[in-house]
């Protein structure tokens, strides 16, 4: 693998395991998801292989994480208006929504 690829692999890779922590996933949850065993989704976040382009439509709609932000670090939208969402959004995505945070406020208490 020349070392622009191996670069690239290893940037993506990084992005996907901070993605993967955010979410609270375990890396053998979203191997299942894509079709690999864990071992297979280690050298994903470790950069050893390259993610296809299935696999990025699968993490993208599974989990919802952006197959731009993965593949060049930018594509996250940082005017995001936490009052417009919820005043915008119906009831089952407000409570998604809070669910989330609350998991995620949770959790990085706990660290």
């Amino acid at each position: 693998m020349d070392k622009y690829r191996k670069d690239a692999n290893v940037q993506i890779g990084r992005r996907l395991r901070e993605a993967r922590n955010n979410l609270g996933r375990t890396r053998a949850e979203i191997a299942v998801s894509c079709g690999v065993s864990e071992e297979h989704y280690r050298k994903y976040e470790s950069g050893a292989t390259g993610l296809s382009a299935d696999k990025l439509l699968i993490l993208y709609h599974e989990y919802g994480i952006d197959p731009t932000y993965l593949i060049t670090g930018s594509g996250l939208k940082s005017d995001f208006d936490v009052d417009h969402y919820i005043a915008n959004c119906n009831k089952q995505q407000k409570d998604a929504f809070v669910d989330r945070m609350l998991v995620y406020m949770s959790r990085m208490l706990k660290k």
